[in-house]
């Protein structure tokens, strides 16, 4: 992808959240405005025939019920190892139930948990955005769609259709169950230390889940594992950017359509392919009040999600594997 389609791409990416931002203020439906939808909208714009792109139904629907999930949880205990486990674990059976490849919908269901949402209009809400990001794939694959052609059918269980269909769902995760869910707990409960120490729920961001499944779960899939230093200076500065827009100028459709175009343009000046930096600097959005602290607690999280990382693949090496550095 050259760098004209990387910046129409970005200015895309940037023009929908900012859209989203307006709606979001015209309803007076701030979770319209979900984190995760500059990553989601930003993957679908670049890779049009990617699994998320060509799923819209589970684009859709995989958000939806696990922020039902989230809500539910919410309402029904207080925040907490045991309130946080049930709806990790919950995320990830409905996203392996459904066979959906939209793996940032773990955000989508913790995030009533971080932010204490109990409105059940949240879910409803989300869909605005995916709704419109899946409308707008289903358009561009119309239009990238090519002439008709005589090819014979492919023949089911052949070795091209299987592969098909594993890419239109899930990764599998290339590591064993008992070792990448229980590093995934250590994670969990290490965060859990800081956010009492931090007394704020957002040591754990919603899109740091979703990275940590990616590089527990998924580390041979993986784009930024091996680039944890360049991770957590990113989403430190996208933090940052997110945060000072809006304590600037508050929730405003131009100060969410920058905060996208300079978290891309940190991840362009980084090398460094990781979506859910996005959420980093939209979060801020949608807090209520948010303040200073913000950056560096992600930052502790981030580093805490290092920490396990590194000690996993220096416990359990694999082959090829990648050192975490910058």
């Amino acid at each position: 992808m050259g760098p004209r389609h990387q910046l129409g791409f970005a200015l895309a990416t940037a023009v929908f959240i900012g859209l989203i931002t307006a709606i979001a203020n015209s309803t007076g439906q701030a979770y319209v405005l979900f984190p995760e939808l500059g990553a989601l909208a930003w993957v679908i714009f670049t890779d049009p025939k990617g699994p998320w792109a060509t799923s819209p139904r589970l684009l859709m629907l995989t958000p939806f019920l696990t922020a039902l999930l989230g809500v539910a949880i919410t309402r029904s205990m207080p925040y907490g190892p045991l309130a946080l486990g049930l709806d990790v674990v919950g995320c990830l059976l409905i996203i392996r139930g459904l066979r959906s490849p939209i793996v940032p919908a773990i955000s989508a269901g913790v995030l009533p948990l971080a932010l204490g949402i109990h409105d059940w209009a949240y879910p409803v809400s989300i869909l605005v955005g995916t709704g419109g990001l899946a409308l707008l794939s289903q358009w561009r694959a119309r239009r990238l769609a090519p002439a008709p052609t005589a090819t014979p059918p492919m023949a089911e269980g052949s070795p091209a259709a299987l592969d098909r269909i594993e890419s239109s769902f899930a990764m599998t995760p290339t590591v064993p169950l008992r070792r990448w869910a229980g590093a995934l707990a250590v994670f969990l409960a290490l965060g859990l230390v800081f956010v009492k120490v931090w007394d704020s729920p957002l040591v754990l961001f919603p899109p740091l889940l979703v990275i940590a499944y990616d590089m527990l779960a998924l580390p041979h899939h993986s784009p930024w594992l091996g680039r944890g230093g360049a991770m957590m200076v990113v989403g430190t500065g996208a933090a940052w950017a997110g945060y000072g827009l809006v304590a600037a100028f508050g929730v405003v459709p131009w100060a969410a359509f920058l905060a996208v175009l300079i978290t891309l343009g940190l991840l362009h000046l980084a090398r460094l392919s990781c979506p859910p930096c996005l959420g980093l600097a939209l979060l801020p959005f949608v807090i209520t009040h948010p303040n200073g602290a913000y950056p560096w607690q992600a930052l502790t999280g981030m580093a805490c999600l290092v920490a396990v990382v590194s000690t996993t693949e220096a416990w359990f090496p694999r082959s090829g594997a990648r050192e975490l550095n910058p």
